[in-house]
């Protein structure tokens, strides 16, 4: 099965249930323009970055791949991507109560276009390889996580301690995915590696809306009494 057909299923339409599932809970304390303009937005800064990644990624894959390389552009990657994140988070239009929100959805828009980037135009799935298809998940769980976590240091006036946290964890999952990837042309069975990277996002995903959001979402009264206790 070639995967091209798949690619824009495997981005979109799993974001938008992921976006829908962290602005749920908070109906009227977002505007919804700003979330459609972010997650278009995100689109089109996926679009870019990765196309500029996808320039590595892909030597990468077609040759010998050392250890000390893999960390470093996994760091690297998530540094760009981090960026961008804190970039446009910070704009003043999306700098208010809603802020982890806006980080969550610009990232989620940013993570629709992994999947061409890790598969390509001529990447086949089949029975063997399958579990890479958790990639693009891993990826999206994760960026909405980073969101999440950098519109809320921005909330909380910590941007930079939140910051470093997405970028080291960010490193930590593009390393996964890359070792993977790099495994998986070595032998089929290789693939399953991607249930780590996968369980790993999904932790950090489970985090964020668990105790990350619900607190960057208070008012500004209520914060303050919190941060009191």
């Amino acid at each position: 099965m070639e995967l091209n057909t798949l690619l824009l299923p495997l981005g979109i339409i799993p974001a938008i249930f992921i976006l829908y599932f962290v602005i749920r809970d908070y109906d009227g304390k977002y505007q919804e323009k700003n979330v459609v303009l972010l997650f278009i937005v995100g689109i089109v800064a996926g679009m870019i970055i990765y196309t500029m990644e996808g320039m590595i990624f892909y030597d990468m894959l077609s040759g010998i791949v050392y250890l000390n390389v893999i960390i470093f552009y996994s760091l690297l990657f998530s540094l760009v991507e981090q960026i961008s994140k804190f970039a446009i988070t910070n704009f003043r239009r999306f700098r208010e109560d809603a802020s982890s929100i806006y980080g969550a959805t610009f990232s989620l828009g940013f993570s629709t276009v992994m999947a061409p980037l890790l598969f390509g135009a001529t990447y086949t799935i089949g029975i063997e390889n399958l579990f890479l298809l958790l990639l693009p998940f891993s990826a999206m769980f994760f960026n909405a996580a980073s969101g999440i976590f950098i519109g809320a240091g921005i909330r909380r006036k910590m941007a930079w301690k939140y910051f470093f946290f997405a970028f080291f964890a960010g490193g930590e999952i593009w390393a996964a995915i890359m070792l993977t990837m790099v495994y998986s042309t070595w032998g089929g069975g290789y693939a399953v590696l991607s249930l780590f990277p996968f369980f790993l996002s999904l932790i950090i995903f489970y985090y964020a809306i668990r105790y990350t959001l619900p607190y960057s979402m208070m008012e500004r009264r209520e914060l303050r009494r919190v941060e009191r206790e």
